[in-house]
């Protein structure tokens, strides 16, 4: 794992986001965090890295109380170190009153209970309002490209296997009217770089792009074209989620983080032959 080229020290710094991207400080508030061990890993363990944009981040207005608190882990990126998961995830921005939850506690504790895994560590890196082109490119401020070889190493220095890498982002480039061909292109290029960075982890691509009641069908064609089922796979088709289940006609409220953990459900069943 993280057979990269980026060894030093450097290698660990994560470039702050908040200076380019407005909104997109961190949370990472250790108050009542309870830090734990790696534990025993097993095929009954699931770590689940979540990349993308706003709504993977802690976006969703209330915090979510897991029924399986005991078995949801997540990896902080910023310090490497594990902690029991609870809203607002630490590493991702949100985490403001208004925005204290997110769908993947959601969907980590259903894996659980629909009895796939024993144990579900998340390692949550999605930043909000972000461009495929901005996590491509290793030469664009703010860097992101670079946090995934630092995933990489985080994941290995704790001893942690990857299950799988589930990409969801697509509403900016909905915006900013990125062609098919670029965002293939940018997107090959993010799955190259974890290919590098976490080898042999297979990755999951949502269908993400609706931005305030308008999506995008380069986007999505986009995203579709790197499938090959084989070491890339559909991801959970966050277009299903109706104007109901956001609460600006984007963002996610309680029932659309819900419906978007269930789909995350069947897309990890799908991909992974669970």
């Amino acid at each position: 794992m993280a057979l990269n080229n980026f060894l030093s020290p450097g290698a660990y710094y994560i470039y702050p986001s908040e200076g380019v991207i407005q909104w997109t400080e961190p949370y990472l508030d250790l108050s009542g965090r309870v830090e734990v061990g790696r534990g025993s890993i097993d095929s009954r363990t699931a770590i689940i890295v979540f990349i993308g944009q706003s709504l993977s981040v802690n976006s969703v207005p209330t915090a979510y109380v897991p029924v399986n608190p005991n078995s949801i882990d997540q990896l902080n990126i910023w310090d490497g170190k594990l902690y029991r998961a609870k809203d607002p995830l630490l590493g991702i921005n949100g985490g403001d009153p208004a925005h204290r939850g997110t769908w993947l506690l959601r969907m980590a504790d259903k894996l659980i209970t629909d009895g796939y895994y024993d144990r579900v560590i998340i390692v949550p890196m999605a930043v909000g309002n972000t461009r495929v082109g901005q996590w491509s490119d290793p030469g664009l401020e703010p860097y992101l490209f670079n946090r995934i070889n630092t995933v990489g190493l985080r994941l290995r220095d704790a001893g942690l296997p990857c299950t799988a890498i589930m990409w969801g982002q697509g509403e900016s480039d909905t915006s900013a009217g990125t062609s098919q061909a670029s965002y293939a292109a940018s997107l090959q290029k993010v799955i190259g770089e974890f290919n590098h960075a976490i080898p042999g982890c297979p990755m999951l691509i949502a269908r993400e792009a609706y931005y305030y009641g308008n999506t995008s069908a380069a986007v999505l064609a986009a995203q579709a074209s790197v499938v090959n089922n084989t070491t890339v796979f559909a991801g959970e088709n966050v277009e299903l989620v109706p104007p109901s289940g956001r609460y600006d006609n984007t963002h996610l409220n309680e029932a659309g983080a819900d419906q978007r953990a269930t789909l995350g459900v069947a897309a990890l069943v799908a991909a992974l032959g669970l």
